[in-house]
Parts: structure tokens; C-alpha cells; sequence
């Protein structure tokens, strides 16, 4: 009502209506013009341009950028036209691309070029935060390559997407206008705004100048308004086994390891130094040292999610031993890590339901863990040990010929450690080849046939 007041007062000081109308003129104005089938036409027409520029711009963003992420020749090749397009002046892409393109397809081009980074960058920029932790655990369970994009990159990009698609929502609608009143498509916003300044009639132009703002928040409004109903929270059910993820066959026949002359450093620092170790089939194996001395790296080497310097892991396949890289023994691994690397998306059941196994067999394992009460919950509403447990849930549901432990008991107290020990821990590693990485010489001469030290 202020702005309304002053309006009204800087019509009535400039007195002329060609110049500025008061609100009243505008408002006849519009009201004139909603009564009109063009005026809905410009409208549709304005709007479909944004959408279809925005549905462009993530078509094209995402694929580019996820190609950004895996190949760094791309990175570099993107930076330039990426870097140019955000800095350029939206009229100087107008001017340019109505020489080229059918004046409907000028806003929709110059649009796409100005969101296209937004996307770009965004998407990116989540790619590179995101924990290689989540593709490790995709990788560990042995999903496809559809299957990692659908549970692990979507959700974890959801933060992105939703800010890019706010972020081009209110950019479309200034650039699309903008274009609009230069190119001059028959129906459009911007076209009938050059119009009405060309016939002079100043409270048509303030009437669709209104209109464009009001719909430009609208929508802004809306798209926002839709982002915050999208986001991580609790539910009943699975999605995996309801979209059918696959359960992985139980408990193949137990495999022995041996290691030979491994090598392996971060950042000049030897890790593993000339390391020769074997894991017998179907026996369990504690692996201990102090801290530091690459009992993790080990795994993660013999698991295929790390690469060693030199040396060798053999894999004993059907009496033979397969030497060279441990992609030969993709899809008979179970791996606990340290952190319990839980998808903070996906409830607890469809935590444990990603490494394998069928409705019963995750209840019960649940059930044996004390977590029962949990599986419908995130991963966020849990205590540290209950995503703990959730872990070793999901390891022991992958049913592996070779399970890694890093840490099983890590933060449990004395009597629920003793507890699933009692329930679990024969049911669960015999006839599975077991590597248990442990500080605790107690734990490893009460569950281990073999004790190593490195």
C-alpha cells in the first residue's frame, strides 16, 4: 500500500500518462487485457520457454558434468565456454543468437545459455564433495552402474539439483523476456511489451511489466515450494526390493588369499613394505598391528578398492590360483568398514537390503542385532552404535565367500558385544574365508583360527 501511495504520488507530480500512468490506469489495463485469449497465449508461450530452456539445461548439465568429473580433459575443455557464459552480458548472447536462430527459439537458446553453467557448476561442484565412501559401498555390494547412479549419486546430488533448479528458475523468466523483446515472437510477454511502448500505450507496458514480475515469483515460488517437499526423511517399505535390486546368492565357496611382495605408499610414506601373507580358505584370520601399519590398506588392496605399487594378491579360484588384479574376485566380497558408511537417504532396511539378502534374512539379522525397532528409520536418527550394527547387518546379508572385518566391535559395550558374538559370529563366518582386523588380542584369540601380524 506504501509503494502504492508513492505511485500515485509520482503520477500526480508528473501528470502525464504517456509518461507514467497512476495504478488505476494500470490496473484497467490489465484487467482489459485478461479478457483477451492472446493475453493467456503470451503467457503460455512465455512460460513453455523457460521450462523447455531449464529442461535443457539440466539434459545437457548433468551428463556434462558428471563426463567433468570422470575425465579431467573434459573439465578443462568445459572451463573455458563455461567461464565465458557466466560472465558475458545476457544482451550481448541476445544480439548474437538472433542472428542464428527463428525468433520463437531466440529466448529458449539464450536461456539454456545462461542456465546451462548454473547447472553445470552445481552438479560439479556436489560430484566433487560428495564421499567416495558412498561409490566404495556401491561398489562393495556389487550394484550396476544403474543401479550406483539411481541410490548413491542421485540422492547424494539432491542439494545441488535443488539449488540449481532454484537458481535458474529465477534466472529463465529475466533472460527469456529479455530475449522476447528483441527477437519479437508472435506470442510472448516480452513481444507485447515493445509493442505497447511503440504505440505508446504506457499502462499496457506497466500492466504487463506487473504481470511478468508477478509470474516470475510465482514461479520461483512454486519451484521452491516443491524442492522443500523433496528431501531425505524416513519411510516404511523398501525401494530396492520393491524395485527389484537384486538378492545376491548366499554363502560361495570359501576362497584363500595369498599376498606376495606388497607394496604401497601415500604421499611418500611406506605403508605396506614387501608384505607376503596368506589367508587360508574357509578359516578365520585375525590381522593385527598398531596403528598406522596398513592393516586397512591391505584389505581395501585385497577388496579391489585400492591399488598397490608393486606385488601381487593371488585368488584361489576352483583350485587354481588367479594372479594379478583383484577384480577377479568381484562379487565374493563382504567388507565392513571402519565407519559405518550407511546411506544417509535409504532407511535401515534398505541399508542392509543393498549388500543382499531377502526380507527375512534382514529381519532376522536385524532382530539378532537388537535394531529390530530401527529399519524404518534414516541413518541420522540412529546412535553411533545402532549404525554400527546396521553395517555389520548389511555386510553379513552380502553372504561373501571372503568377509573383510575392520573393527566389528568398535564402540559396543561388553555384554552386547558377547551377545551377537554368541548369536553371529559362527552362524555368519563359517565356511567363509574371514580377515578380522583388530587391536584387541582377546578378540582374536577367542574368534580367530589364525593370528597375523603386520
Amino acid at each position: 500500500m506504501f509503494w502504492l501511495a508513492v505511485w500515485q504520488a509520482a503520477a500526480l507530480l508528473v501528470s502525464n500518462k504517456l509518461l507514467l500512468p497512476d495504478p488505476a490506469d494500470a490496473f484497467f489495463a490489465l484487467t482489459a487485457l485478461a479478457g483477451t485469449s492472446k493475453f493467456y497465449m503470451d503467457i503460455g508461450w512465455t512460460a513453455a520457454r523457460c521450462l523447455v530452456a531449464m529442461a535443457v539445461s539440466f539434459a545437457a548439465g548433468i551428463p556434462a558434468a558428471a563426463l567433468s568429473f570422470r575425465y579431467d580433459e573434459v573439465r578443462n575443455i568445459l572451463s573455458l565456454p563455461v567461464g565465458f557464459f557466466k560472465a558475458v552480458p545476457v544482451m550481448a548472447i541476445i544480439i548474437y543468437v538472433i542472428l542464428l536462430a527463428e525468433s520463437d527459439w531466440v529466448a529458449v537458446t539464450v536461456c539454456f545459455f545462461m542456465c546451462f553453467p548454473i547447472v553445470y557448476t552445481n552438479i560439479l561442484e556436489g560430484l566433487d564433495a560428495m564421499p567416495s565412501a558412498y561409490p566404495e559401498v556401491g561398489k562393495i555390494c556389487r550394484l550396476s552402474r544403474g543401479e550406483i547412479v539411481k541410490y548413491i549419486y542421485g540422492p547424494g546430488l539432491l542439494p545441488q539439483i535443488k539449488a540449481a533448479i532454484s537458481l535458474t528458475a529465477g534466472l529463465s523468466w529475466k533472460a527469456v523476456v529479455a530475449a522476447e523483446v528483441l527477437s519479437i515472437p508472435k506470442y510472448s510477454l516480452g513481444y507485447e511489451m515493445i509493442n505497447a511502448k511503440y504505440y505508446l500505450e504506457t499502462a499496457d507496458l506497466f500492466a504487463y511489466i506487473f504481470v511478468i514480475v508477478v509470474l516470475s515469483m510465482a514461479f520461483e515460488k512454486l519451484i521452491n515450494l516443491g524442492m522443500r517437499r523433496i528431501e531425505w526423511k524416513g519411510y516404511e517399505g523398501s525401494r530396492l526390493h520393491a524395485h527389484g535390486v537384486k538378492n545376491l546368492p548366499q554363502q560361495p565357496a570359501a576362497t584363500g588369499i595369498e599376498v606376495s611382495h606388497l607394496t604401497k605408499a601415500f604421499e611418500g610414506k611406506r605403508v605396506l613394505d614387501d608384505v607376503n601373507m596368506t589367508f587360508e580358505a574357509g578359516k578365520v584370520t585375525a590381522l593385527m598391528g598398531s596403528s598406522g601399519q596398513g592393516k586397512t590398506t591391505l584389505a581395501r588392496i585385497i577388496a579391489g578398492l585400492e591399488a598397490a605399487e608393486s606385488g601381487r594378491v593371488f585368488i584361489e579360484d576352483e583350485g587354481k590360483m588367479a594372479i594379478g588384479k583383484t577384480e577377479a574376485f568381484a562379487g565374493k566380497i563382504s567388507f565392513l568398514f571402519q565407519e559405518d558408511r550407511l546411506l544417509p537417504w535409504l532407511n535401515i532396511y534398505d541399508n542392509i537390503a543393498i549388500g543382499g539378502g531377502n526380507a527375512e534374512r534382514i529381519r532376522d539379522l536385524a532382530g539378532q542385532l537388537e535394531i529390530e525397532t530401527e529399519l524404518w528409520k534414516l541413518p541420522g536418527e540412529l546412535s553411533g552404535g545402532q549404525r554400527h550394527r546396521a553395517a555389520l547387518a548389511r555386510t553379513f546379508a552380502a553372504g561373501g565367500a571372503l568377509v573383510i572385518l575392520d573393527e566389528p566391535f568398535r564402540g559396543l559395550d561388553g555384554s552386547l558385544k558377547d551377545r551377537i558374538i554368541d548369536r553371529l559370529w559362527k552362524r555368519e563366518t563359517e565356511g567363509r574365508t574371514v580377515i578380522l582386523i583388530t587391536h584387541s588380542r582377546e578378540d582374536a584369540e577367542r574368534l580367530a583360527d589364525k593370528i597375523r601380524e603386520l
